[in-house]
């Protein structure tokens, strides 16, 4: 993964990531996202990084 191209800009949802990439990138990088309600460190896990 190329971290280089996501930029925190304001995102904190799901709904608005692209990809499961782009949603570890912000939850690792970014304040205040809302992606991982169960605090497991998964980001989206039933929109992008489900299993």
């Amino acid at each position: 993964m190329d971290a280089s191209q996501f930029t925190c800009d304001g995102r904190t949802h799901c709904s608005e990531m692209n990809s499961c990439a782009e949603a570890n990138y912000f939850l690792k990088n970014c304040p205040d996202t809302k992606m991982d309600g169960n605090n497991d460190g998964v980001p989206c896990e039933k929109q992008h990084c489900g299993f």
